[in-house]
């Protein structure tokens, strides 16, 4: 009974070696498919939290807006106030460099720009420093979704 075990399992271990290479790399292949997958997963988990993230934006300037609209200076602040704190975070390091930093810097000035005017109660200035600071938004994301695009 031992020898025929014995036989048996020098027989299957034989037979495993002369297995097609191929069945080795479809295993392989699987695997690779996993990682791709997880790699999509976090991709996306990064897009989604990117989208969150300008989605909190895009609320703090709707509540500049509001305040220019009625008048509440104090609402302004709050908004471009938040708008900065958001601007230092590292969600809003999307890509990196001069350029990008650069456009950073004059988000942050259109923003203190509205809250200086704000303080003062001057509504003008306050509406035209909203105004630039908007543009800044739609400048950076113009260059950030050229650069995007060429990566892909």
């Amino acid at each position: 009974m031992r020898k025929l075990l014995y036989l048996f399992l020098c027989g299957s271990l034989l037979l495993g070696l002369g297995a097609d290479p191929r069945d080795s790399q479809l295993l392989h292949a699987v695997d690779d498919s996993k990682d791709k997958n997880k790699l999509q997963s976090k991709d996306e988990e990064a897009e989604e939290r990117l989208n969150k993230f300008m989605r909190e934006k895009l609320t703090s300037s709707q509540e500049v807006l509001e305040g220019l609209m009625i008048e509440d200076y104090d609402l302004m602040q709050k908004g471009a106030k938040k708008m900065i704190k958001m601007s230092n975070a590292t969600d809003w390091q999307v890509i990196e460099g001069p350029i990008f930093a650069q456009q950073s810097d004059e988000f942050r000035s259109a923003a203190r720009q509205v809250i200086k005017f704000a303080k003062e109660k001057n509504l003008d200035g306050a509406s035209l420093s909203y105004l630039h600071l908007t543009m800044t938004c739609i400048s950076c994301h113009k260059k950030v979704n050229k650069v995007l695009i060429s990566e892909r």
